[in-house]
């Protein structure tokens, strides 16, 4: 007995060097790059540009894009705001809507960057209109904010995007390679108009070096342990679609039901399908995004992160317990609309479910068509795919030159950032651009606290004037260091 203790006390402690050794060797992190020339940022005129853009409402519904006047309007704001760029880049509308300005560049071997905002907004529904501070549509400037329907999602980004252009056309700067900018009309109902940007470059024979749109952020106070502010660039997104539940049985009076009603059915059906979660996946963006961190977290939690091979259980338990971090995990499925019956005292003929799914990028539309058959189990239970669905994009390289080169960028002037890959859960216009390119991300150069998530198509959607300036100079950046 005292042997195979002494056994298993020395296993224990080569097992323990074992972990405190790895996760020494993940401590430190790349020093910050040296810091550029500072680029002068008139902010008060930034915010006063994004209020302006803000106040036309250029609303997409289920009827489809914006109104074209309001569309008109936008552009007419953005010509007479940026006249260097709409005077040096040309200019072509396409898709009802969409702006295409390229920047030609020096060099017509290189292959071009394609940077991505959108025009359109959601809505605000008139019953939430009175919780807003500040009126959605007013372009309020109040307490070191712009307020406003589009602030965070995604004017910002179309007008800081525009004011780094603007900037280094008025230092004479121009790029070697050709920089595409496709300002999408109606990315918030499908995006057709940046499909039909991607569809004319491609016909063009561009194969764009890097690919950025909207989509994660840099974060503070939300990757749990981590002091540093972590910039999140996605290299993947989710896929999309949802499936019709429709049970048909005999109708009748309520007060002589038979055992199993329309409802009854589908109810037990659902209950079935809902009962346990989709698969996680260990090998995606999530596991990438911890493997990041691992240099910034505190030792305890290093321990553990640069540990993988040994901790991966607990990780994925630990990320399950909460629905953000669940859903990066796995694909989710949720039910999110019931339908049946018309009177409390008649056993309707027809009950009716639609069940959503976004899919992780590993899984795909036809297995999970499959899933959910089986889980189902019951043939009086008629399933369909309604609408458009979209696969998981591919999984762009987080060593690659686009996501090198965006991180670089970013770490220049937020400096103390650590920059990690991550996982899109919406759904973005840079999912059209996946198949002319390898390094599709997804990123708006902006810094969030948690109180900020829940503004997104949310109430009181603002953006910080700070921010403002942090995303000039990051897109600035950016345009040198991938064009110059």
């Amino acid at each position: 007995m005292k042997r195979i203790l002494a056994v298993l006390a020395a296993a224990v402690g080569v097992l323990g060097g074992a972990l405190v050794v790895n996760a020494l060797r993940a401590s430190g992190g790349e020093p910050p790059p040296a810091a550029p020339a500072a680029l002068a940022v008139d902010t008060t005129a930034v915010a006063a540009r994004l209020a302006a853009a803000i106040a036309i409402p250029t609303v997409s519904t289920e009827r489809g894009g914006p109104p074209a006047g309001e569309l008109a309007r936008l552009r007419a704001h953005l010509a007479a705001s940026y006249p260097r760029a709409f005077s040096n880049l040309v200019r072509e509308e396409i898709a009802g809507g969409t702006l295409l300005l390229t920047w030609p560049g020096r060099d017509a071997a290189l292959a071009p960057v394609v940077l991505l905002a959108h025009q359109d907004v959601v809505p605000v529904p008139p019953e939430a209109a009175a919780s807003w501070s500040h009126p959605p549509f007013a372009g309020r400037l109040a307490g070191g904010f712009v307020w406003g329907r589009g602030a965070l999602d995604d004017k910002t980004s179309l007008i800081t995007l525009l004011e780094a252009v603007e900037a280094l056309l008025a230092q004479g700067f121009r790029p070697a390679r050709s920089v595409h900018l496709v300002f999408g009309h109606d990315e918030e109902v499908g995006g057709s108009g940046a499909a039909a940007a991607a569809e004319l470059l491609a016909a063009r024979g561009a194969r764009p070096a890097l690919v950025l749109d909207e989509g994660l952020a840099i974060t503070s106070g939300i990757a749990a342990g981590v002091a540093r502010p972590v910039a999140l660039i996605g290299v993947a997104e989710k896929g999309y679609a949802s499936f019709e539940l429709v049970v048909e049985a005999a109708g009748g009076h309520s007060s002589m039901p038979p055992r199993e009603t329309a409802i009854g059915i589908l109810a037990a059906a659902l209950a079935r399908v809902t009962a346990e979660p989709l698969p996680a996946r260990r090998d995606g963006p999530a596991f990438a995004m911890l493997d990041a961190l691992a240099p910034a977290a505190p030792f305890g939690i290093r321990i553990v992160l640069a540990n993988r091979w040994l901790f991966d259980p607990l990780l994925e338990r630990r990320m399950a317990a909460a629905p953000a971090t669940d859903a990066m995990l796995r694909t989710t499925l949720a039910p999110t609309i019931v339908e049946g019956g018309v009177k409390e005292n008649v056993l309707p003929p027809r009950a009716r479910a639609v069940v959503n799914l976004r899919i992780l990028p590993g899984d795909s539309l036809s297995w999970l068509e499959e899933e959910l058959r089986r889980r189902i189990g019951d043939g009086r239970v008629r399933l369909t795919r309604l609408g458009a669905a979209s696969e998981p994009s591919p999984v762009s390289d987080a060593g690659g030159w686009g996501f090198r080169v965006v991180a670089r960028s970013v770490r220049e002037i937020e400096r103390d950032a650590v920059v990690a890959p991550g996982l899109m859960i919406g759904a973005t216009d840079a999912r059209h651009f996946t198949g002319i390119s390898d390094q599709v991300l997804r990123f708006q150069p902006v810094l969030l606290a948690p109180d900020d998530l829940p503004r997104f198509h949310g109430v009181d959607e603002r953006i910080s004037i700070e921010n403002l300036e942090r995303a000039v100079r990051i897109y600035a950046r950016l345009l040198e260091n991938a064009a110059g």
